[in-house]
């Protein structure tokens, strides 16, 4: 047996397209960062084995999924993100895999949601497995969008870094695993399928730029500093910051309103990580949407 966990946020349609893809019988927890508690009571009166947590704060994507690690009582947790169907009873055959498969520390399912994106990366080449002669599995560096981790690998210092609030902390995550010499493997008969840009209400639109612009710079600098060291990270980014300060200048000058918002956003999570400040912007704090998109 496994959990389900999904870090939320003002995604409760697709919430319960995903709650309706898995087995009745399989726990599902559902961290909530936008205190929606109508969405927490509708979920939990109607689904008996889905449990709706919502945080004080919106924890961001990596610190609900280790919430989530925390609440789960099973070995085997599956985290995902809300915008992913899983297709062809994926959680099912997750479960079966690793029955007769548990030498992984993360297991993550192929998607096939576009020919153009691949949600995974080899940087060496590993040995393939059949297991059962039915999964093929092939161990890589990094996973996105979905990850089957097993409890028995993982410690505190394994667990998602929770400075970062979105952005990077996928690829953080498996650098740390692999620097550790543990195993992430991809099964490419079990397959998911990403939506994409759906994980939110569309009246967050707006919001939802500013958050992506905002998090995106600050993490990109953070993750280069972590791991490569400050100076590093400086080279690395210098000409980003140029090119944002010219962007700017111009959407000054053309008097582009919406243009120089997110401009602005990118420069401030970029300077806010080059001076060492957390990834605190959160523009989404006064919104409250009442569940009305469902």
């Amino acid at each position: 047996m496994l959990t389900v966990v999904i870090p939320s946020f003002y995604s409760s349609k697709l919430i319960e397209e995903r709650i309706l893809e898995i087995n009745r019988e399989i726990p599902i927890i559902i961290i909530e960062n936008s205190k929606d508690l109508i969405f927490k009571n509708k979920i939990e009166k109607k689904y008996k084995n889905v449990q709706v947590i919502i945080p004080l704060e919106n924890l961001g994507f990596g610190s609900a999924v280790n919430l989530g690690f925390r609440y789960s009582n099973t070995k085997m947790v599956f985290f995902m993100q809300p915008d992913l169907k899983l297709v062809d009873d994926c959680v099912n055959k997750l479960i079966e895999c690793t029955k007769n498969f548990k030498d992984f520390s993360v297991l993550t399912p192929k998607d096939v949601g576009n020919k153009d994106f691949i949600n995974y990366e080899i940087y060496k080449k590993y040995p393939s497995l059949k297991i059962k002669n039915k999964f093929f599995l092939e161990e890589v560096d990094y996973v996105d969008l979905s990850w089957l981790v097993n409890k028995d690998h993982f410690d505190h210092e394994d667990l998602w870094d929770e400075n970062i609030f979105l952005y990077f902390e996928a690829v953080d995550f498996a650098k740390r695993l692999k620097d550790r010499n543990k195993k992430i493997f991809v099964a490419k008969d079990i397959n998911t399928f990403h939506i994409g840009s759906s994980s939110h209400d569309k009246r967050l639109d707006h919001y939802s730029i500013l958050n992506r612009n905002w998090h995106y710079n600050w993490s990109r600098f953070y993750f280069l500093k972590k791991h490569y060291g400050y100076f590093y990270a400086f080279r690395r980014i210098i000409s980003v910051l140029i090119k944002l300060l010219t962007r700017l200048l111009k959407a000054i000058v053309f008097f582009k309103k919406k243009e120089k918002e997110y401009i602005m956003a990118e420069l401030g999570g970029l300077t806010s990580s080059i001076i060492n400040k957390p990834a605190f912007y959160r523009p989404y704090k006064d919104v409250n949407l009442n569940s009305q998109n469902e």
